[in-house]
């Protein structure tokens, strides 16, 4: 095979990379500014056109916050999820995913976790869904709205012990916390039975973590989660991820 020429990666994506991995391997602490635009220049032999636009790589990333201003400059953020969540959203919708898919995938995923945590029954797991749990009911008694009690979903997948499977999850759960915003709101009785009918699902759950029953716990978070999925498709006139991402 004849090679008649290679293309080499632009200078700015050049000087990206180098940033990105410092960054990530934490050579330059989340929430510190980078040096000047002058002593950047000097270090990579770069123009500052090109330094620009390496901010610019790295600012659609996260990665870096450009400040404007005197004492303006670039300073180094934490990558947020829900710039993942915005990115796949497009992915998902130039397949022509819709948002019941979403929710069949959150069903896959999450299943399994519940299984897992039931079969280990890790009594510092099991410890902390109590507090969850708990707290959970202190707010449905006090009359909370359903968005502001605690998230069992995350300490699902977070608990689980599989980073990716966590990051995975958070993502789904972004594009899902979307679709719920797009609902009218509940208030009143019907609220607070949505409420109480949550908190004394994650009750059940965490009583067949505890018990060991791992058959239990997956059948009855199966049916949990695809009831809210019914819930929030049938009343929505949204059927696509970019149609909540926009």
């Amino acid at each position: 095979m004849e090679v008649t020429s290679l293309r080499e990666p632009k200078m700015a994506d050049r000087v990206a990379t180098v940033l990105r991995r410092m960054f990530i391997r934490g050579e330059i602490a989340e929430g510190a500014m980078l040096p000047p635009e002058s002593e950047l220049m000097e270090r990579f032999g770069v123009s500052r056109p090109t330094l620009r636009e390496a901010f610019r790589v790295l600012e659609s990333e996260s990665l870096i916050q450009v400040e404007r201003g005197v004492r303006g400059g670039a300073r180094v953020t934490r990558p947020r999820r829900e710039t993942l969540a915005r990115y796949a959203g497009l992915i998902l919708e130039y397949e022509g995913v819709t948002l019941r898919d979403v929710f069949d995938a959150r069903v896959l995923l999450e299943t399994p976790m519940v299984v897992q945590l039931a079969t280990d029954r890790d009594p510092k797991i099991i410890a902390e869904l109590e507090q969850i749990v708990e707290r959970e009911a202190e707010l449905a008694g006090a009359g909370e709205s359903p968005h502001e009690l605690i998230d069992f979903h995350t300490a699902i997948a977070r608990l689980s012990g599989n980073k990716t499977l966590q990051i995975v999850s958070d993502m789904l759960r972004h594009i899902i916390e979307k679709a719920h915003r797009s609902l009218p709101s509940i208030e009143g009785p019907r609220a607070q039975q949505a409420v109480r009918r949550s908190t004394k699902t994650h009750r059940m759950l965490l009583d067949y973590i505890k018990a060991g029953d791992a058959t239990a716990a997956g059948e009855l978070w199966e049916r949990h989660l695809k009831k809210v999925e019914e819930f929030v498709l049938s009343r929505s006139d949204l059927s696509t991820v970019v149609d909540l991402l926009e």
